[in-house]
């Protein structure tokens, strides 16, 4: 039977700064896929990167190789294996299914029940497909990983209530003003899911709206609910402009410094909010030192409890059956696919041996 490895580093574990190196670009990572596949000897290999985890899963066709699976990773990203050790979960065989199950449905994030990882798990089998590292076995559990994520929220308050990131970051600024963002300028830097979520969520509290993107169009699909749209090029006069930045973008580096807010030339009364949502960091840690300037990053979200202020216990529920239903499902495949390829084998075997007279007798139902 094929062998299954997980290593998972997350927000939880580590500090952001260590987590943005261990993490992949869209681009990048269909071009670092095959590399990883090839230093951990691993048959396939998907890399699931998200703003709160990075999880690199592999099989290997005769036993599970998680050490070689972490030193790729640190490797790839050029980090000293000792500090990705130091924080990295390892789960192996049906404990890897499970917790790949586990965070599809939100229940290893700290906004619990959070809806937007099945996407993002969707993209990581596209990224696998794509570069031609991705067998069926594993491909068939990251399937079985967005089906759990369907089958939890499906009529659930979790779906109702729209829980992400995103979402919760939003609530916590509203929270500090009365539960409403009535009147306020929220600029939303970024068109990606994430930005989307806090565009609906900011709408429907009352902000003044603005989204900027590099790419207009994308941020134009934005403008549905009631955002103005500017280019990249006047993020600086869009700060100057705003109470609240959300920033929500896939850039490698920061898109706002030192030298971007002196361009701002901001004069308000009240320090500008950022709320920097990317993994890696959309603000350059150096901001946080400057007057009438307060960044929130996930870090701080998380140590705030930001998520977590309801509890949903039928869901939980929901979602841990989902989890079982959908591995037991995944694992019986599984065991069937096993045995199919043994019976395949023994007749290959048989019609090699001398005189063997031909292919073994198929399997009777009592005997199978």
């Amino acid at each position: 039977m094929t062998a299954l490895a997980c290593i998972s580093v997350s927000g939880s574990q580590l500090p952001i700064s260590l987590l943005e190196r261990l993490s992949f670009g869209d681009v990048e990572l269909g071009e670092r896929l095959p590399a990883l596949r090839a230093a951990a000897g691993a048959s396939s290999v998907a890399v699931l990167s998200t703003c709160q985890r990075t999880e690199l899963y592999a099989t290997w066709e005769v036993a599970a190789a998680p050490e070689a699976l972490l030193r790729a990773l640190a490797a790839d990203r050029r980090v000293a294996r000792a500090d990705v050790a130091v924080a990295a979960q390892v789960h192996v065989h049906d404990g890897a299914a499970r917790h790949l199950l586990r965070v599809a449905t939100g229940l290893e994030s700290f906004v619990l029940g959070e809806s937007e990882i099945a996407g993002q798990v969707r993209r990581a089998t596209t990224a696998a497909k794509a570069a031609g590292v991705l067998d069926l076995e594993l491909e068939r559990l990251l399937a079985a990983a967005v089906a759990a994520s369907r089958r939890a929220h499906r009529g659930s308050s979790l779906t109702d209530t729209g829980r992400s990131v995103a979402t919760a970051a939003v609530d916590t600024v509203a929270a500090w003003n009365g539960g409403s963002l009535e009147g306020k300028r929220l600029l939303v830097v970024g068109a990606g899911s994430v930005a989307a979520a806090v565009v609906r969520r900011a709408a429907g509290l009352g902000a003044r709206l603005t989204v900027c993107n590099r790419t207009r169009r994308h941020a134009e699909l934005l403008a549905r609910s009631g955002a103005r749209v500017v280019d990249l090029a006047e993020l600086p006069e869009c700060l100057a402009a705003s109470d609240v930045a959300v920033l929500a973008t896939a850039a490698p580096r920061p898109l706002v410094d030192e030298d971007c807010l002196a361009r701002a030339g901001r004069a308000a009364s009240e320090p500008l909010l950022m709320l920097d949502l990317c993994v890696p960091r959309n603000v350059a840690p150096s901001v946080r030192g400057l007057p009438d300037v307060h960044v929130i990053d996930l870090a701080d979200l998380r140590a705030g409890g930001a998520g977590a202020a309801e509890t949903f216990e039928d869901d939980v529920a929901r979602a841990e059956q989902a989890v079982e239903h959908e591995l037991q499902r995944y694992l019986r495949w599984r065991s069937t696919r096993s045995a199919y390829r043994a019976v395949r084998g023994v007749d290959a075997a048989a019609d090699d041996a001398p005189g063997s007279g031909g292919r073994v007798p198929a399997l009777t139902r009592a005997q199978g």
